[in-house]
Formats: structure tokens, sequence, C-alpha cells
């Protein structure tokens, strides 16, 4: 009986416990960041460099709402890119 009470207590101390770094790694193409607690809020951004060279970044938010882009500069570069050439 003590187990199984020791037990619940651990689950429901580790459940109630929000997760705030959820994702946060780094490659030698970008890096990917994400805090909030996972199922229910998590804002995050990651970025990347494509092949010319070019860094690129996009910052996001995902709850019930969806997930949306609050801030990148994918679009304008791709812009001016096609712009130029």
């Amino acid at each position: 009986m003590k187990f199984k009470c020791t037990l619940l207590l651990a689950l429901t101390l580790v459940s109630a416990a929000p997760a705030k770094d959820i994702i946060d790694y780094e490659t030698k193409q970008g890096e990917h960041e994400q805090e909030g607690t996972a199922g229910k809020a998590v804002e995050g951004e990651y970025s990347w460099v494509s092949p010319d060279g070019t860094e690129y970044y996009v910052k996001y938010v995902a709850d019930h709402l969806g997930y949306r882009v609050v801030e990148s500069d994918v679009v304008h570069k791709a812009v001016q890119k096609a712009s130029q050439g």
C-alpha cells in the first residue's frame, strides 16, 4: 500500500510539472528551440542555412488555435533572391 501511494504521488508530481524545454538542439544546418507545455501551448523558433549560404529563421506559436508563424524572413529573402536572378 505504501508503494502504491508513493508511486501515485510521484506520477502526480511528474505530470503536474510543466515541461519548459521541449526541444533545444543545434546542427550544422541550423537550430531549433521550443518552450511550453507539450499538448497545450508551445512557442519556438528554428533556423537553417540553405546550400547557397543564406540563413533563414521562423518563430512560431502552437496552441489550441493551431500552428502559427509569428515572424519569419523566409518569404522576404526568397522574393529578394527571385528579383535578383
